[in-house]
């Protein structure tokens, strides 16, 4: 609000001279002026998009003060009258286009509380993140266990008194190293980093045994990519666990204040490595971004002698449901295919084509919902996920969102109005996207982890879904 009312005020200053012919008495616009910006920082705090404004209502400031000649006649009169909107409403270009993200408000009846914990896996050793191998060197050898963050949202019962936290604790290392992976300056998402979420860290939770959704993100995603898919599960009484897949992740912070990034030699670029080697390299992350959620599992069946010792609701091992979004949403596929604690499983834009074809050529024995976006249909990963889920012999949903990008699953849409046309996210609106994506995830999980609901999934469904039932 405060950067609405800064910018009415540069307007007045440059407006209201055309108007009278004259400018008020020394002094008092420029009072004006730095009035606005000290409230606005002070209430809202400082954002690079705000620099051009910051920047013209100082220098109007200044020139109120400076300037000896108080009448406003004539050519600059009218050049002013003329050219002075247009200067106004470029300064409001950059915040219009680059907002404050507005998270959306979970739908279901509770309030969400949230946990951070690090799993420890020592079957496993960490392969990723070795130093480079110098030319006639053996390659190093991994020694240490893989570990990654795991935060936790549940349905709480009591958040009076506590502050929402915001939507992601660690934004300034990894919001940086998102901006720089897409091409940008690292400042670029600096914006976003004090978004407020729903959740309430800490907040004690609902009683009663509580069914498990697990999420995976994708290549260079992080844990909260998706947030208000967390806290809309949540809010309908799901326990919600999404990892950090350590170099995996665009940027991950350990508790003890570690920051992991992720390791490019992971995935390389397609056309940099033989195809056979880059294949290599897609079916060893999708079995790492696997094993992560199985640990995950595992860790849950440890209860209070396990690494969610702390988790304050109690989760009900026999309903959990597992979803993903491309490179976590073909881990969640790799998961359920050969772990019968797997219930229920959703991608969006599933990455398929990384599992091996030993594996893909199984059964899938869980009921599931893909979803693909524009640019994921028709293709042979596309093909190699209708298999799978034709082959299925448990109940399939088939959905083409229709104007959707690969981005659209996550948060993408809520960063800018044109995020379409910078290549980000596919021309159907924000406000479409999300309660969209919202509506089906939740009927599939209560449908088949509550036994109740669900009937988004026998309705007719908007414009933009063609829904395909494969029973």
């Amino acid at each position: 609000m405060w950067e609405t009312v800064q910018l009415a005020v540069v307007a007045t200053a440059v407006l209201l001279p055309v108007v009278l012919g004259y400018r008020l008495k020394r002094g008092r616009m420029a009072v004006l002026l730095v009035a606005a910006i000290v409230v606005q920082l002070v209430v809202e705090a400082y954002r690079w998009q705000l620099l051009p404004l910051e920047l013209a209502t100082l220098g109007l400031a200044v020139g109120d003060v400076l300037r000896d000649e108080r009448r406003v006649r004539g050519l600059q009169r009218f050049r002013r009258g003329a050219l002075g909107p247009i200067g106004v409403a470029a300064l409001a270009v950059l915040p219009f286009l680059l907002p404050i993200p507005q998270m959306p408000v979970p739908s279901g009846p509770f309030p969400v509380g949230t946990q951070t914990f690090v799993i420890v896996d020592d079957e496993r050793l960490e392969g990723y993140g070795l130093p480079e191998r110098e030319e006639g060197e053996d390659p190093p050898e991994p020694s240490e266990p893989r570990r990654f963050v795991v935060q936790a949202w549940y349905p709480a019962s009591d958040v009076e008194g506590l502050d929402p936290m915001v939507w992601n604790p660690d934004f300034d290392v990894v919001g940086q190293a998102m901006a720089e992976r897409l091409g940008f300056p690292g400042f670029f998402l600096s914006h976003a980093a004090e978004v407020s979420s729903s959740s309430y860290e800490g907040a004690p939770a609902l009683s009663g045994r509580l069914p498990i959704v697990v999420y995976s993100h994708g290549w260079t995603g992080f844990r909260t990519i998706a947030l208000n898919q967390m806290e809309t599960l949540a809010s309908r009484g799901f326990i919600v666990l999404a990892p950090d897949h350590t170099y995996g992740s665009v940027a991950e912070v350990f508790p003890n204040g570690q920051v992991v990034a992720y390791d490019p030699r992971a995935l390389p670029d397609e056309e940099d490595v033989d195809p056979e080697d880059y294949q290599k390299a897609a079916e060893r992350l999708i079995e790492t971004f696997a094993g992560d959620l199985t640990a995950i599992l595992d860790a849950l069946e440890a209860g209070r002698t396990g690494p969610f010792s702390r988790l304050a609701p109690e989760p009900d091992l026999e309903r959990i449901g597992v979803f993903g979004h491309s490179t976590g949403g073909g881990a969640a596929i790799r998961v359920c295919i050969d772990d019968l604690r797997c219930d229920a499983v959703l991608g969006f834009d599933p990455w398929v084509a990384a599992i091996p074809d030993r594996i893909v050529a199984r059964e899938l024995s869980q009921p599931s919902l893909f979803i693909r976006s524009d640019g994921w249909r028709g293709t042979p990963n596309d093909g190699r996920l209708r298999g799978l889920a034709e082959r299925s012999p448990e109940e399939s949903y088939w959905i083409d969102l229709v104007g959707a990008g690969h981005n659209d699953f996550v948060l993408t849409p809520l960063f800018s109005p044109i995020a379409d046309r910078l290549g980000l996210k596919g021309p159907i609106p924000a406000e479409r996207v999300v309660p969209i994506l919202d509506t089906y995830l939740t009927a599939f999980f209560e449908r088949y982890l509550l036994g109740s609901g669900g009937s988004a999934l026998g309705e007719p469904p908007p414009a933009e879904v063609d829904l395909e039932f494969l029973p």
